[in-house]
């Protein structure tokens, strides 16, 4: 059994394998929920340790967790253990979810492909028909775009991030709820025409990560919605580089 943790700038995912299949996922902040979760594997031999992190301050807290409870050493997401071509000037940059992301889209998935990551961030990651990354875009995420909003303008409160009935809001909470949701449809069905514009394929949309699902019942372009990407591809990057 393999144990897979993502650990994210707001929130963490951990999810159990057995061989490639998904037996136990769990979405969480805190790391007590995390210690719960492992309490609930007790029954399981676990073997494995796989950790993405693209938080370093928190990387070895969950180092050390692993290593006193199952006496395993964690095996850590980087550029290097990629099997994908990086063709970017700084590979040492991308961040280990997207490298998973583009992992397990290359393996799973027919290429070209646009993988697009709502987190704190929504990250697009184009993978060309030659199945070689080569690049993206980095945009603020749908939540942190609504608490910035908050944060910075004065009256304004915030407001369950959901799709109003209609794009015209008739009071200042469903103004807020169409500026940011609508916007996150216009903008991924723009960064998507841009990026084929600018590249001249045709490509799998596969969309991952918290609002994922939300988003998908709006968005016109056909996709594919696939929550596990991040975890299955941190399964294949070990089992590539073993």
């Amino acid at each position: 059994m393999k144990i897979v943790i993502d650990i994210g700038n707001t929130s963490i995912t951990a999810g159990l394998f057995e061989r490639k299949k998904l037996v136990k996922r769990i979405h969480f902040k805190l790391k007590n929920d995390f210690d719960a979760f492992l309490d609930s594997l007790d029954s399981y031999d676990i073997k494995i340790s796989i950790i993405s992190s693209v938080v370093p301050q928190k990387t070895n807290e969950y180092i050390k967790t692993i290593k006193e409870r199952y006496n395993l050493e964690s095996f850590l997401i980087n550029y290097q253990c990629c099997p994908l071509h990086l063709d970017v000037p700084e590979p040492k940059s991308i961040g280990a979810d997207r490298l998973c992301n583009i992992t397990a889209a290359s393996i799973d998935y027919d290429c070209p492909a646009i993988v697009v990551d709502f987190g704190t961030s929504t990250t697009f990651d184009v993978i060309n028909s030659k199945k070689q990354f080569i690049g993206g875009v980095i945009a603020p995420g749908v939540e942190t775009s609504a608490q910035y909003l908050v944060e910075k303008a004065a009256l304004l409160n915030s407001v369950p991030l959901k799709f109003p009935k209609n794009v015209i809001g008739k009071v200042t909470k469903t103004n807020i709820q169409s500026g940011i949701m609508y916007g996150a449809i216009d903008q991924v069905e723009g960064m998507v025409q841009r990026i084929i514009l600018e590249t001249n394929e045709k490509y799998q949309i596969i969309l991952t990560g918290g609002f994922s699902i939300l988003i998908s019942e709006k968005l016109k372009i056909d996709h594919i919605v696939d929550i596990d990407l991040t975890l299955r591809g941190m399964v294949h990057l070990h089992e590539y580089k073993h």
